[in-house]
């Protein structure tokens, strides 16, 4: 997993809850927290660090994959502001997830493991993603949907009806724009 992702959850960590409380989890996680953007970290890594977070804060750890993907997309937004045209409707800004900005990301990190998406485009307002990815971080894609429906100031109803942590050989994500 790239660093970027740990250098995102430090300054979310560090902004809710405290300079102190990013250190207490990573000591209760083991790791030393020196991370690089560019750089690639094992998987595991993550998957402790929001282990550490949820026993220190009681906090459900889908609940933290959530918010750390709606504070992600923002901070995403904020270095790649050419992704996220103002001038898109969230639709098309989900619509050019997996054909524009995760085939950039790839030119700049061919060894990236990014997640796939499929899509269902059934009607104006409805939009089906189809998730697949052996980290199941279905639930960061889900805050990183809110993340974006919040900067293009749309509401939604989302229907979660397919899981890989049920089973599923991947996840569904049913957009209903209101």
């Amino acid at each position: 997993m790239k660093g970027v992702i740990f250098t995102y959850l430090a300054d979310m960590v560090e902004e809710h809850f405290g300079l102190d409380a990013w250190d207490a989890i990573l000591q209760h996680a083991g790791l030393d927290g020196l991370y690089v953007s560019s750089e690639s970290y094992d998987d595991d890594q993550l998957f402790r660090l929001v282990q550490a977070a949820h026993e220190a804060t009681g906090i459900p750890s889908n609940d933290l994959i959530r918010t750390f993907g709606k504070y992600s997309f923002a901070k995403f937004q904020q270095s790649h502001p050419d992704f996220c045209k103002p001038q898109y409707t969230l639709k098309e800004f989900l619509l050019s997830v997996d054909k524009v900005i995760h085939v950039e990301v790839k030119k700049l990190h061919p060894d990236a493991m990014l997640p796939s998406f499929e899509y269902e485009d059934e009607a104006d307002n409805e939009l089906t993603m189809i998730y697949s990815s052996q980290r199941k971080l279905c639930m960061l894609a889900e805050g990183l949907i809110t993340g974006a429906a919040q900067f293009y100031k749309t509401e939604y109803v989302l229907k979660h009806d397919k899981c890989m942590h049920n089973g599923d050989k991947h996840c569904k994500l049913h957009l209903t724009m209101v």
